[in-house]
């Protein structure tokens, strides 16, 4: 078409009412197209403005949250990392973390852009708009306290904003509904809905502390990077949370530990202390008729009666102080794991028989009924006779102290499918509910039982707890309450019973009489009383004896004499009975001497010693005269022997 055509036609159109129309037409939707421009524009720079804020502030709130850990724990690097993560979002030109002072703690700068101020900047409204940037403050509060103040700047382009819109708005013309509608649905799904979850899982962890939570990663976007941020804050977050929870756990383990062991320390040391006074009171008693007795005897005007009657108190005091110190030693070897059991079987009658003697004189004393039940049929046992006996007349001696004269004390046994049970019951003080879970530990005692004279060392059920361990049984104790007696009960395994038949079941070897054999015997002690003593007593029994009050003297008298046995102190001042045992092993005559150890040590590893110096028996002080006896009439039979055997000459 030329130009004068074109030119006719508008001249046509302008004459015609439909050209005006159109005309009117065109300018009228000219005049929309550009006042809606203007007004999309005006909107749209608006928007622009509004979400660049919105932005600011959204990220300046995330970093708030990451970065309120890092100020509340001074961890400066931390800090750093978070702040620099806004590298990923083009329009931050410019971060910056104040602490609580108002101090530069952390910054970001994109490259061309201004440092920020070293203190807090003060926007009004704490947003700033203005020379085609956006600045914002944000404060960061954790727990109500105020740790410091986040500071964005972000680019606000308004000329290249409207360049770009002018651009669009000729294709937003052109795009159908359609397209916008499937743009809409992809920016949502890209961007508003990253977005939104963030925002939801904020909003969660500040309701419930809950650190557990994710974003979904929505691309390798800026949007993406932001999520991943997000969730690298959220694990940071949650791993300190639960160190520190961890921490604090532990902290309160400690302590508990602590104040648990320092309970136990300070219930310990008053047990010790009312043991020690226990048994400074226990030793006092005996000693004191011991002493008056020697004074009385030291009277050469007293007559024989009399006489009998102060050595009839020695004896019944040393009785009493001996097994005092025999269950010290008892519960020390328990408790070291030294106490050797000497299995053998017994009949269950004559080991609650024996039990029972030993407990009769305090029994019988004190004017107390005593029943024994025992099963019908005969019950053999595999167990240590002596051990198992003791820890039974301990109970049967307990239920005697605390009973009140004229009391009732029943001794059952009762053989169930899986246990032998020996219950030891009586109707005396009875035991406090709180006391009896501390009942069977060392030096404890009931408060109700403190202030009777026959209170012992506490030591007593401790000792029955042990011995009826090592055979893999227990102990129980039971009582309804002060007042209303108390019940004990061992509990021995099924595997202790021998079945019926099986083999032949000594006794309890009774105390051995004295024989007619006797030898020749060297008692050293530097206690001269000791010594002497004992020397009469083993000379009154028919063996002919020395003494010697030295380790040197007992050397050279023991070399003279070359008696058959020899007594010998361990702790002698100028030569100990060890070195005296070695050079006595070391002559042709004392290699076949019998070497007796009498001594107060009595651990496992004093009796070791003394059997690597040359000792064949360890006594532990004091000696009972019926043990040396046995001993010595046991060597002089061997002796009497072998010297049988020898051609004459």
């Amino acid at each position: 078409m030329t130009g004068h055509e074109m030119h006719s036609r508008e001249r046509h159109a302008r004459r015609s009412v439909r050209g005006k129309l159109m005309m009117v037409a065109l300018i009228t939707t000219g005049i929309a197209l550009l006042v809606s421009s203007a007004t999309l524009l005006t909107r749209d720079l608006h928007a622009y403005r509004t979400r660049l804020t919105v932005d600011l502030a959204t990220e300046a709130s995330i970093l708030a949250l990451s970065t309120g850990p890092a100020l509340a724990f001074d961890d400066q690097a931390a800090a750093d990392r978070n702040v620099k993560a806004l590298s990923a979002r083009p329009a931050v030109l410019a971060a910056a973390i104040y602490d609580g002072r108002g101090r530069l703690y952390a910054s970001y700068v994109r490259a061309g852009s201004a440092q920020p101020s070293r203190t807090v900047p003060r926007i009004a409204g704490n947003v700033r708009v203005a020379a085609g940037r956006i600045e914002i403050t944000h404060l960061i509060v954790q727990h109500g306290e105020r740790l410091g103040t986040i500071y964005l700047r972000g680019r606000y382009d308004v000329a290249g904003r409207v360049y770009a819109y002018l651009g669009v708005v000729a294709l937003v013309a052109l795009l159908s509904l359609g397209v916008a509608l499937v743009l809409s649905t992809l920016l949502q799904r890209n961007i508003t809905g990253p977005l939104s979850s963030m925002a939801s899982i904020a909003q969660h962890v500040i309701a419930k502390r809950d650190y557990s939570l994710r974003a979904s990663r929505a691309g390798e976007d800026e949007i993406g990077l932001l999520v991943e941020a997000f969730n690298s804050m959220l694990e940071e977050v949650q791993a300190r949370t639960r160190e520190l929870v961890q921490s604090n756990a532990k902290l309160r383990t400690e302590v508990e530990s602590r104040e648990t062991a320092e309970a136990a320390l300070k219930e310990a040391d008053r047990r010790k202390d009312e043991f020690l006074a226990t048994l400074a009171h226990e030793l006092r008693n005996p000693l004191a008729p011991i002493r008056y007795a020697v004074e009385l005897l030291e009277i050469s005007a007293l007559d024989a009666r009399r006489r009998d009657w102060a050595r009839q108190v020695i004896g019944r005091q040393v009785q009493r102080m001996a097994p005092l110190l025999d269950d010290l030693l008892d519960v020390s070897r328990i408790t070291r794991g030294r106490l050797q059991l000497r299995i053998s079987r017994v009949e269950l009658s004559a080991m609650v028989r024996s039990a029972v003697e030993i407990a009769r004189p305090l029994i019988e004393s004190k004017q107390h009924a005593l029943e024994v039940d025992l099963p019908p049929e005969p019950i053999t046992l595999e167990v240590d006779p002596l051990r198992l006996s003791q820890a039974l007349s301990n109970l049967l001696t307990n239920a005697a102290k605390y009973t009140d004269p004229g009391g009732r004390i029943v001794l059952e046994a009762q053989l169930l499918e899986e246990e032998l049970c020996l219950t030891v019951t009586d109707n005396g003080i009875g035991l406090s509910a709180a006391s009896i879970p501390a009942l069977f530990e060392m030096f404890s005692q009931a408060d109700s039982a403190i202030d009777r004279a026959e209170g012992g060392l506490g030591i007593g059920l401790a000792l029955v707890k042990g011995l009826v361990a090592l055979h893999g049984g227990s102990v129980q104790a039971h009582s309804e309450g002060p007042g209303r007696g108390s019940r004990f009960t061992i509990r021995l395994p099924r595997s202790a019973i021998v079945a019926a038949g099986v083999g032949e079941v000594p006794a309890i070897p009774a105390a051995r009489e004295a024989g007619r054999y006797r030898c020749s015997v060297l008692v050293a002690d530097d206690n001269r009383d000791a010594a002497d003593t004992l020397a009469l007593l083993l000379q009154t029994a028919g063996h002919a004896t020395l003494v010697a009050h030295g380790g040197q003297e007992a050397l050279e008298l023991a070399c003279r004499e070359r008696p058959d046995a020899m007594i010998l102190d361990v702790g002698m001042p100028d030569m100990t009975g060890y070195e005296l045992a070695g050079r006595i092993r070391a002559t042709d005559w004392g290699r076949r001497a019998l070497l007796i150890a009498a001594t107060g040590w009595g651990q496992q590893a004093d009796k070791v010693r003394a059997a690597e110096a040359g000792f064949n028996h360890h006594l532990t002080k004091p000696v009972a005269p019926d043990t040396v006896e046995a001993l010595l009439e046991e060597f002089a039979r061997k002796l009497e022997r072998r010297r049988s055997k020898l051609p004459e000459t």
